[in-house]
This record gives structure tokens, sequence and C-alpha cells, in this order.
């Protein structure tokens, strides 16, 4: 067997909500509740439902808690059957400020350096400025990023510093 000469193009680095790099973060405990269970996906942004009693969902329009991180620290039959998605109810960890992996939106023209916004309606992520129904992340910026196909969803690095 020759020894390899060549590289997959579009290999990943790494899997949405992951920390990356090993670097300090600063992470939040919550309970998520989001009006719609299909959207607690990693790497997507929460915002606080009742700040009192610390519950979060997807998206949304009130204070920002944070990035959906951890997906190693679920057991299988904790996730629902449809994917990797966190039932409501459930205790989870959301990232502040930090490194991690994350999805962003079909078709964004990304470049390190960009600003990251998410969407109110499901928390999903974009590079740019944020338009109608979203909301920038203060602080958030593409870190690192590997292209993906241009009907896919770009993984990449985002950084987030307060």
């Amino acid at each position: 067997m020759a020894f390899p000469a060549t590289t997959i193009s579009d290999l990943v680095s790494g899997i949405p909500g992951e920390l990356s790099f090993d670097v300090p973060y600063t992470g939040v405990a919550a309970v998520i509740n989001s009006g719609s269970a299909a959207n607690n996906v990693f790497g997507r942004a929460m915002t606080y439902v009742d700040e009192a009693v610390e519950t979060v969902g997807a998206g949304g329009t009130g204070l920002f808690a944070g990035i959906l991180v951890n997906p190693k620290g679920y057991a299988v039959n904790e996730l629902s059957s449809t994917g990797d998605v966190v039932p409501n109810g459930s205790p989870v960890e959301l990232m502040r400020e930090g490194e991690c992996y994350v999805l962003l939106s079909a078709g964004t023209a990304v470049t390190i350096g960009d600003p990251i916004y998410f969407v109110n309606a499901d928390g999903t992520l974009g590079a740019g400025t944020a338009g109608a129904g979203q909301t920038q992340i203060v602080g958030a910026t593409v870190f690192r990023h590997n292209p993906s196909a241009a009907n896919a969803p770009s993984l990449a690095t985002i950084r987030i510093k307060a």
C-alpha cells in the first residue's frame, strides 16, 4: 500500500456543539424548554425563556444565553429518536464565551472574522450582518472554517469574546 499523497478536501474537523482546541471557556447551566423541541440542536443559539428559573429555548428574542454545547455529555438514549435533539426539560450546558464548532446557514459565504448572528425562529447560525428576524451575537466571529458544498451548511469554529 502506497503512502497517501492527497487529502479529502471536505474533511471536517469537528462536531457541532463540541468545544474546540481545548481552550478555556465560560459555560452556564440551564434547563431547555423550546417552543419546538426539534430546534434543540447542538451548536445552535439559545436565549432565556424565563430568567428567574433559568430556562432557555432555541432562538427567540430574549437575552442571549449561549450556544448549546457538549453533545458527548449525553447518553444516546437521552437524545430524541429523531437525531441529536435534546428533549425539553433536560439540563444543558451553554457556551457564553470561548470557541466551538457550529453549522452556519447554507449558502453563506464564510470568511474568517465575519460576525455571527442567529435566526430568532430556530437558533440556527449564520455569518454576516443580522437582518430582519435575526439577532447579532455580540463579540461572536468566525475563527476557523471549512468550506462545504453550496447547498449544505458550512462547518465553522466560532469564537465568542465578552
